[in-house]
């Protein structure tokens, strides 16, 4: 059995038939959601799914509760208003028998095929409309998402538009990424295949300049056009006239990983004061990673100060406020060393769960010899 598996499609209806042309003996066709927003076509594709697929084939996605609901989709960054210009788009175009079925339809699916268990959804098991994960989030989130879904055998979802597949325990995790909107770097719409108990990810290219040309006339302005555009000819990269926020909640929503974007942010805050830890030689890394350690030792004195450490006065409070921005700033220092020493956000992660462990060993040994 060959089941086609489609996600974050968002009315880009020349994407999603070049991907049905290229799998024309597909059994079975599932979509993981979001039918609508950003592309020029919703018509074309929620008619589709009404009609090929049905609300057993379909999961709901953010977008199409948002336009099927007149709701918020709860995008972040720069993609908020462009999602929020095109959801005008089509909630006009949209008859209301297409809105009833993206409202009506199950954010998460259950099903079996011969004696593989399936659970499906959009974005996690824990929260199947908004949250994200990435493939390079810690293992142990993956797990707690496996657990959620009660240990199925495959768990498919999108909503990152990042197509990856990676084993949790006995549960293979398949995102096919996004048919109508890649992220990924590559403009191909991409998808996966399920057939006969192996899954393999897929790209297929597609005419993008007629997707571009279907938003004339619909009345989105000009330069959501051009940025729309951008991002379908590049494989996800927005235009450089974006602000430092933007910046970063467009690696978010691209990455949803917080270490790895708490890294970013710092390599753009310390470049934006001269310092570009990439470049540094190892005659430099010892000196900025001293400069670091010492200005540690200074941020550590002032968070003590917010704390009652005089034990002679009592008219000392607990400043929580200023010791929470105090321990913001040693968590800025303490990336900027991990990056000058050249460590990642995953080694940093490894480094700190082998450290965890160590620090376990010791007080298991203690209770232990108790007992």
């Amino acid at each position: 059995m060959k089941v086609l598996i489609v996600s974050d499609i968002h009315g880009n209806w020349p994407a999603l038939q070049a991907v049905l042309r290229a799998e024309p003996d597909a059994d079975e066709i599932l979509c993981l959601g979001d039918l609508v927003n950003y592309g020029p076509q919703p018509v074309e594709c929620v008619q589709w799914a009404m009609q090929d697929l049905g609300s057993e084939w379909t999961v709901q996605g953010n977008h199409d509760r948002a336009v099927g609901r007149n709701e918020d989709p709860h995008c972040v960054g720069p993609y908020k208003p462009l999602a929020a210009a095109t959801q005008v788009i089509s909630a006009r175009l949209l008859p209301e028998e297409m809105k009833q079925f993206l409202a009506g339809l199950d954010p998460v699916q259950r099903f079996q095929l011969g004696e593989a268990v399936f659970m499906a959804c959009h974005a996690l098991p824990s929260e199947p409309l908004y949250h994200y994960l990435s493939a390079a989030s810690p293992m142990t989130l993956w797990e707690s998402e496996v657990r959620v879904a009660g240990y199925p055998d495959f768990l498919l979802l999108g909503h990152t538009h990042q197509p990856f597949q990676t084993r949790v325990r006995k549960t293979l995790v398949v995102n096919p990424g996004s048919v109508g909107q890649p992220k990924h770097g590559d403009a191909q719409a991409a998808y996966a295949l399920w057939q006969d108990g192996k899954v393999t990810l897929r790209r297929v290219a597609y005419d993008v300049e007629q997707t571009i040309g279907a938003y004339n006339g619909l009345g989105v302005e000009p330069h959501t056009i051009e940025v729309l555009a951008e991002i379908l000819r590049t494989g996800g990269h927005m235009p450089l006239d974006q602000t430092a926020e933007e910046l970063w909640q467009a690696f978010y929503q691209a990455h949803p990983d917080k270490l790895e974007t708490m890294f970013y942010l710092q390599k753009l805050l310390n470049r934006r004061v001269g310092l570009d830890t990439d470049k540094l030689t190892d005659a430099t890394r010892p000196q900025w990673a001293l400069n670091y350690c010492r200005a540690l030792i200074q941020e550590t004195a002032e968070l003590t100060n917010c704390l009652p450490w005089k034990w002679w006065t009592c008219y000392q409070k607990f400043d929580k406020q200023h010791a929470c921005a105090h321990i913001a700033e040693l968590l800025h220092l303490v990336i900027s060393i991990a990056q000058v020493l050249g460590v990642t956000p995953d080694e940093l992660f490894d480094l700190f769960t082998k450290k965890h462990r160590l620090h376990l060993s010791p007080q298991e040994a203690a209770q232990n010899g108790q007992r």
